[in-house]
């Protein structure tokens, strides 16, 4: 189902940028725009409550580049790719070889995880007024994002005598097979204002995303408990340039 909600995703731009080579609209210099964003983010994650507890979220950001084409009136589309860091930390069991897998409730041991994920996003964007007469205009902004897990850093602390007992790379797959299991699939909205500049037709923009993982992906290494999955969505706030 993954795999072919992606394929759909990635395939139904394909006749909007076909279309958008062969219409201009008059008045407009030029029909492809490129944005650069970055800003801070918020991650939101639920895990297994079985075997987890005290979720908490880290440090967030990200940063993007998308090339916009301008379809017809107040319609756009864009696709691009975006890079994103993000960590959080929760309680759980550790395991070691030899030991009885007892789930007894007692989370004594603290997991910090600091992960690096690629996007491809492809949406579709629809803008208050005409961005060439008017110097404020308000967008929304919605569509398919393919993610991609790049590298994920892991960190076990025994929470009785703080001693490490892993420090190093874990390699968390999504649920379901999207191309490989480091791909899924996620639905992004945003909403913003942006300030033209009427004569060079260039602009600057802040918007507030929402991003909503449709896949969770799991951590599973020979100490850690079954079943360690986590959904994740996020809240980003950017502030770019378009040109």
């Amino acid at each position: 189902m993954l795999k072919r909600s992606s394929y759909i995703g990635l395939l139904c731009f394909i006749p909007f940028f076909i279309f958008c080579q062969n219409h201009k609209k008059t008045g407009d210099p030029k029909n492809i725009y490129t944005r650069v964003l970055f800003g801070p983010a918020i991650g939101f994650y639920a895990n297994n409550n079985f075997h987890t507890s005290n979720t908490r979220p880290g440090l967030a950001f990200y940063a993007g580049a998308l090339e916009e084409a301008h379809l017809f009136d107040n319609l756009y589309a864009s696709a691009g790719l975006e890079y994103q860091y993000y960590s959080f930390a929760f309680n759980s069991y550790y395991m070691p070889p030899g030991y009885q897998h007892l789930y007894n409730q007692k989370f004594d041991y603290n997991y910090n995880l600091n992960v690096q994920e690629g996007r491809l996003n492809l949406l579709l964007r629809l803008t208050s007024g005409t961005e060439l007469s008017k110097p404020y205009t308000a967008y929304i902004e919605g569509g398919y994002v393919l993610r991609y897990l790049i590298t994920t850093q892991m960190k076990v602390t025994s929470n009785l005598n703080n001693a490490i007992l892993f420090n190093g790379t874990t390699h968390p797959e999504f649920e379901g097979t999207t191309l490989k299991n480091s791909f899924s699939s996620g639905l992004k909205i945003n909403a913003g204002i942006q300030h033209n500049f009427l004569r060079s037709h260039k602009a600057w923009f802040i918007h507030v995303s929402y991003m909503q993982g449709l896949a969770r992906f799991l951590v599973q290494e020979s100490f850690t408990p079954a079943s360690l999955y986590i959904k994740s969505s996020f809240i980003q706030l950017g502030l770019g340039f378009k040109f």
